[in-house]
């Protein structure tokens, strides 16, 4: 019990001074099938399994208890970008970054492991690679995610089978190392995620009422594409009406596919970006964080909702 205890008290003070992983470590054979041993049928946790055209679906879970709003600083700078940090067990930190453009959840297998994941499976825990990626990751379930005050119940990720760096779904965020990133599968439970800018700092809130901007500083209110698996709005680029990304996560200003030149790119008759400097795309046509950081963004995933504001000089 006392090697035990030394063990966990060893681990906590390598994380808390933040020890870096340089490179990408694959779990043993025997791990993974420790873990994947361990796979329970997600009915038992009240999840639903429906099969659709992009396969299958489970619909359930990702509990939010009500009126509960938490800021978190964003960690990840240069530009600024939702890095946060997940409160873990004996006061551990992990950072995490929020990405509105992925459309699934993962963690880096040793942080699953201390937070209480379990591999989910109708027919027992399966491995899927994300796409342009050598390690897969395992579908499971974690009890409780918690950030700073607000509690995130029974929400579905991919453990990585892997420990230190994320590979492409790092989004080349080297500092802070992240341990897992939420996508929109679980953003888009939230009543308001406000990313502000001039504060360097996030805003959570679980509450479904509707947010009431500033209209001194609106710009723009434009409406979210329901069941686009991302945070997605209609726009323009170069007068052609299309689908638009809004990835606070990319290190870009627009990007595109193949990095083909843009003119403008409108999502609101106030809000047009004209000559942004465009980077390529990992799918569709983007505004990224060199673009987004000049403005308080709030998006309500509930109401369906992006806000576009000045930023309030008066904060």
């Amino acid at each position: 019990m006392k090697t035990t205890a030394l063990i966990l008290f060893t681990s906590a003070v390598l994380l808390t001074t933040a020890c870096k992983t340089t490179e990408t470590k694959p779990v043993t054979w025997k791990e993974q099938s420790v873990y994947m041993a361990k796979a329970c049928d997600p009915q038992i946790y009240g999840f639903g399994i429906y099969q659709t055209p992009g396969g299958i679906e489970y619909r359930g879970g990702t509990r939010l208890h009500p009126n509960q709003a938490v800021e978190l600083p964003m960690k990840a700078e240069n530009p600024l970008r939702p890095a946060v940090m997940l409160r873990g067990k004996f006061g551990l930190e992990s950072p995490l970054l929020f990405d509105f453009a992925s459309s699934s959840s993962w963690l880096e297998f040793d942080t699953a492991q201390s937070i209480g994941a379990v591999p989910v499976g109708e027919r027992g825990a399966e491995l899927v690679k994300q796409p342009g990626e050598e390690i897969p990751g395992c579908l499971s379930l974690v009890p409780s995610m918690r950030f700073d005050q607000l509690y995130v119940e029974r929400p579905l990720v991919y453990v990585r089978m892997a420990n230190g760096p994320l590979g492409t779904v790092a989004r080349g965020i080297e500092k802070p190392e992240l341990k897992g990133v939420l996508g929109w599968d679980m953003l888009k439970k939230f009543g308001r995620i406000q990313l502000d800018y001039p504060g360097k700092r996030m805003v959570l809130s679980t509450t479904e009422a509707g947010y009431v901007p500033n209209p001194a500083l609106l710009i723009a209110k434009i409406p979210l594409v329901k069941y686009a698996g991302a945070c997605v709005v209609r726009g323009s680029v170069d007068g052609k009406a299309g689908l638009i990304l809004i990835d606070p996560a990319g290190d870009f200003e627009v990007a595109t596919d193949g990095a083909a030149a843009v003119s403008s790119v409108q999502l609101d008759a106030g809000l047009i970006f004209s000559a942004p400097a465009v980077s390529s795309s990992p799918g569709g046509t983007r505004i990224g964080a060199r673009l987004l950081q000049n403005y308080t963004v709030t998006v309500c995933p509930q109401a369906g909702t992006v806000y576009f504001e000045k930023p309030d000089k008066n904060k």
